[in-house]
């Protein structure tokens, strides 16, 4: 299992004009405004980076550590397909689609909370064990000049994003999982430990694509906006997080000694989920239960349902190390951002000083 950390995305350049003069006046212009627009291309650059820099992976997922800010989900040419979901909408640190161990797997979640208290897990409230499938997802985005009121527009996408979910449970089956290895990712500033949730059909655990994956593949082709994350190198790789560390070290001593009384666990995996939270401080909840198999209905969930083994509040240890995580990111973001101005500024001085070709 190849472990991953979310990507930044670059901000984009701006299309440039040249001039179609050549003299050497021309030239000299040229130069400065070239310089000028890469100071500003660095400064967008700075801009785009701060509101991702926000987005921090807790319990083995990114999530926006601000919860008003939510991504625009501009349209695609894909999303003009009449085989995928092209409802205005956008990306919300709000809403995912994700596997939770079911409450049946009494066992797997007594040893996943276990380990994640005993590690200490900033995402211990907010987030239930759990391994995301398709992150951030949807929320709708209502068109003020239509007649129809806001109800209407929620429950108009709410049906739509109910038949393009039906449309990938129908064709995947109910599955297992086993949980008996982990892994760590990070480095000098930042640590992961996670588990991996080993899906399979049956016994099968020499399938060439894991039930896991597979749902992942189908809904990114129900909803083609939302395959950016999750990611690295190509390919999807599920992961349970067990916690958050200042850096890969200490993920690597707490993998140690989880495994060193972990007992390997199996369970049955009938549905999976689409969760929201409501608030930076708020509770990842069932808001639609997604059967797999034929003739799979969604049920959305007037009232999200919390997970019944989750904690009801948020204990003073889980907040302080939800901030200390915060902080830690924040320490981080702001020395890349200086590390990448102090560049910009070399850059912009070999450009004054080098004749422009």
């Amino acid at each position: 299992m190849t472990s991953k950390e979310e990507e930044d995305d670059g901000a984009s350049d701006d299309s440039e004009n040249k001039s179609e003069e050549e003299d050497s006046k021309a030239t000299a212009s040229n130069a400065v405004l070239e310089s000028g627009r890469a100071a500003a291309r660095e400064l967008l650059k700075d801009l785009m980076d701060d509101t991702k820099s926000d987005q921090n992976e807790v319990g083995g997922q990114i999530v926006n550590v601000d919860d008003d800010k939510t991504n625009e989900s501009p349209p695609s040419d894909n999303q003009s397909s009449k085989d995928c979901f092209d409802l205005p909408s956008r990306k919300s640190h709000c809403m995912t689609i994700c596997f939770v161990p079911p409450p049946s797997a009494t066992k797997a979640w007594e040893q996943l909370t276990e380990a994640r208290r005993e590690c200490k897990d900033p995402g211990f409230y907010r987030w239930p064990p759990h391994a995301n499938i398709l992150y951030p997802f949807l929320e709708p985005v209502y068109n003020k000049e239509s007649g129809e009121s806001k109800e209407v527009q929620r429950n108009k996408f709410r049906n739509e994003i109910a038949v393009h979910l039906s449309k990938v449970a129908e064709k995947c089956k109910p599955f297992d999982v086993k949980i008996d290895s982990f892994g760590t990712f990070g480095g000098k500033q930042r640590g992961v430990l996670w588990a991996y949730p080993k899906s399979m059909y049956g016994d099968n655990e020499n399938e060439e694509e894991e039930p896991l994956l597979e749902i992942h593949k189908l809904l990114v082709e129900q909803f083609p906006m939302c395959d950016d994350t999750q990611k690295k190198g190509g390919k999807f790789n599920p992961h349970v997080t067990i916690s958050h560390y200042a850096n890969n070290d200490d993920a690597l001593a707490a993998k140690a000694k989880v495994e060193s009384r972990w007992k390997p666990v199996s369970f049955h995996v009938p549905e999976v989920y689409l969760l929201e939270r409501k608030g930076d401080a708020g509770q990842f909840k069932i808001f639609a239960t997604i059967p797999l198999g034929e003739g799979s209905e969604v049920e959305f969930h007037d009232l999200p349902m919390p997970f019944h083994a989750m904690p009801e509040v948020e204990e003073e240890w889980v907040y302080d190390e939800r901030m200390a995580m915060k902080n830690r990111r924040k320490k981080g973001n702001a020395r890349r951002r200086r590390g990448r101005r102090g560049r910009s500024n070399e850059r912009d001085a070999s450009q004054e000083s080098s004749p422009q070709e």
